[in-house]
């Protein structure tokens, strides 16, 4: 983001209206077919705008052919069976303390107090990734790249930033994967999957503006349930709060996996123990200070070895809400292109209500 870029006059809209996701609409019901589709049978769908959110919708081919059908078939009742309703989730599973000390992820160089998190330690975290052609990954035979870092909040729902986001077409978003259960490979450098799901939804924030980075949360639908575990499963959210400083200069940690080389996957994921700024620091900062508003957290370290980045964007800042149960109160929104000692998050209590009416 250049300290030049011009904000008055902007209103709520989308940077990039007319020339991406927008663009690709001729009406506000529909969007056509792409002339090059590799899912046949695939059709994109934007549903009509609610004042909350834009949604899009992306349909897959049934790639199981049916069985042949008998002109008669005998239809048996099934037995009568009583089910057992299934047993809540428990959301935030994570480590029982907070990481050792105070500190930043870092790409460049690992302060102290940086550590690599232990495998599966936090379930909630999940990757984007999108297809690449990078010669360099082909010949490693890796197709993708890692992009956006995610947290589930159910079995099936990821919410991120729509900065991740806004700048996609519709058919290239229908390309993106969501890995879970990411696990650091010391053979391959990279993270590996336990799962991953493509997208059957999006929803944008409705006043969402990429200009300002007000509103800047999405959520993601897969397009199957993930399998809950051990090492994977949701989040805890943040209850509506209208308070500002609800969590300032208390701990927090923030997670990520970015890396010192670009445009590649994912590799060891890392977390920090970090402290949540006032509101008003937030604002005097020179950086993204003109970005924040009620609806914004922030974390500024004064550190010029520490660094998150901005593959982060997306992934959640967390506090401990008992001992191994962790609540996401932000959402990495701002970062400075490359690396910088300062973010600006979404956050969490602002938009709860927002949350809920699309976890449904």
């Amino acid at each position: 983001m250049s300290s030049d870029r011009k904000v008055a006059d902007v209103g709520y809209a989308p940077s990039y209206h007319g020339k991406t996701l927008y663009g690709q609409i001729a009406s506000p019901g529909f969007v056509p077919l792409p002339s090059f589709n590799p899912h046949p049978g695939m059709a994109y769908r934007q549903q009509q705008q609610d004042p909350n959110g834009w949604s899009y919708s992306f349909g897959y081919p049934n790639l199981i052919p049916p069985a042949d059908v008998s002109p008669i078939r005998q239809v048996v009742a099934p037995p009568t069976t009583t089910t057992t309703p299934a047993p809540a989730i428990q959301c935030g599973k994570g480590p029982t303390t907070l990481p050792a000390s105070r500190s930043f992820i870092s790409e460049r160089i690992l302060g102290s107090g940086v550590t690599a998190a232990k495998a599966n330690a936090w379930p909630f975290m999940v990757a984007l990734r999108k297809y690449t052609d990078n010669p360099i990954l082909l010949a490693a035979g890796i197709n993708y790249d890692d992009f956006c870092s995610g947290t589930l909040i159910s079995d099936s729902k990821v919410l991120l930033a729509a900065t991740c986001l806004e700048k996609m077409s519709l058919y290239e978003m229908s390309g993106v994967t969501v890995a879970a259960g990411l696990t650091f490979n010391s053979d391959t450098n990279i993270a590996d999957a336990q799962m991953t799901r493509r997208i059957s939804k999006v929803v944008l924030h409705g006043q969402y503006n990429a200009f300002t980075y007000a509103n800047d949360i999405a959520i993601l639908t897969l397009d199957s349930p993930l399998v809950i575990s051990r090492t994977v499963g949701p989040v805890c959210l943040e209850p509506a709060n209208a308070a500002l400083d609800q969590y300032a200069d208390q701990d927090a940690v923030i997670l990520g996996w970015a890396t010192t080389s670009a445009k590649i996957p994912f590799g060891s994921l890392k977390q920090g123990t970090v402290s949540v700024s006032f509101n008003s620091e937030c604002k005097a900062d020179e950086i993204f200070g003109k970005y924040v508003t009620n609806a914004n957290i922030c974390i500024i370290t004064s550190s010029v070895q520490k660094y998150f980045c901005d593959e982060d964007v997306g992934g959640p800042v967390v506090v401990l809400s008992s001992p191994g149960i962790w609540t996401q109160i932000g959402i990495n929104s701002f970062i400075k292109k490359g690396c910088d000692i300062a973010g600006l998050q979404t956050r969490v209590s602002a938009f709860r209500a927002w949350i809920d009416q699309y976890m449904k």
